[in-house]
């Protein structure tokens, strides 16, 4: 799958992008901004994306959910917080905690590589 990551932390985003390689997945890239994600979605397909919740002070993933939600493309959000705080006007979608071990990462995207196949 092409998978595009939404994190602004570099180091994990990195880690992220190759864990997905190793799980035999292509990341298209790792955008740290919304802005950035959403040139990304604009400029190449995606299969699925991971996204972390929050980015910086005060954004948040919400409008990249909403165009991934509006694509039909299957999401995570990436928090480190067991209880995320999302909105009402945010897409709801399953959460990995971070960090993520190998083991959910790939158990997250066997279910996310199902949606994509449905």
């Amino acid at each position: 799958m092409r998978i595009l990551v939404v994190e602004d932390e570099p180091l994990l985003a990195m880690l992220l992008e190759e864990s997905l390689t190793d799980l035999g997945h292509e990341p298209i890239g790792a955008a740290a901004t919304v802005d950035q994600a959403m040139a990304m979605l604009d400029s190449q397909p995606v299969d699925a994306a991971l996204l972390d919740f929050s980015l910086g002070q005060n954004s948040t993933s919400a409008p990249i959910a909403h165009r991934l939600r509006e694509k039909g493309t299957p999401f995570f959000y990436l928090s480190g917080h067991a209880s995320l705080q999302a909105t009402d006007n945010t897409p709801a979608a399953p959460l990995l905690i971070k960090p993520v071990s190998l083991v959910d990462l790939k158990s997250a995207l066997a279910d996310l590589a199902e949606r994509v196949q449905a």
